[in-house]
């Protein structure tokens, strides 16, 4: 099955208004990123959400994978490791899915992160971040990419 990419782009846009939507209340943050693979990655957080207190994060991307141009979208849990401020250090994980011409690839990842946060000079709501990530990537309609690796630097802006 082949979608428009447009298409990609709007199920995206769908994900990500509904989820904020309904955490409209929690502690959120919106941020960008940019990375291995190369493209950008915008997501929305929100703090506490999942049964367990982790974070919860909803992520739609566009990535150059191979030649190829993905759209894709996860959902990573996140879980404070240590807080020094103004640093936070994190690990989490999740799936991802990505399409293509070629089909679709279920990547399933864990991550390590970490992020300074700007409230010590007057930005309060500002954090840039970095993060690494190792996952197994499943092929439906398209080759596996076992292992699939990941590093990003980005910002977050909290509300």
């Amino acid at each position: 099955m082949k979608l428009r990419s447009h298409s990609y782009l709007s199920m995206v846009a769908v994900v990500v208004v509904l989820v904020a939507a309904g955490f409209a209340h929690a502690q959120n943050w919106v941020g960008l990123r940019s990375g291995v693979p190369l493209g950008v990655t915008l997501h929305y957080g929100i703090a506490g959400a999942l049964p367990d207190g982790s974070d919860l994060r909803v992520s739609g991307a566009v990535r150059s994978r191979g030649g190829d141009l993905n759209f894709g979208v996860g959902i990573d849990a996140l879980n404070e490791l240590s807080v020094a401020e103004p640093f936070v250090v994190y690990a989490g994980g999740g799936p991802a899915l990505d399409f293509s011409q070629e089909g679709a690839l279920l990547d399933v990842h864990v991550l390590l992160g970490g992020e300074f946060l700007f409230g010590d000079v007057g930005l309060e709501p500002l954090g840039v971040f970095a993060e690494l990530s190792l996952g197994v990537g499943i092929g439906l309609g398209r080759p596996n990419e076992i292992p699939t690796f990941g590093g990003a630097l980005g910002v977050n802006y909290r509300f």
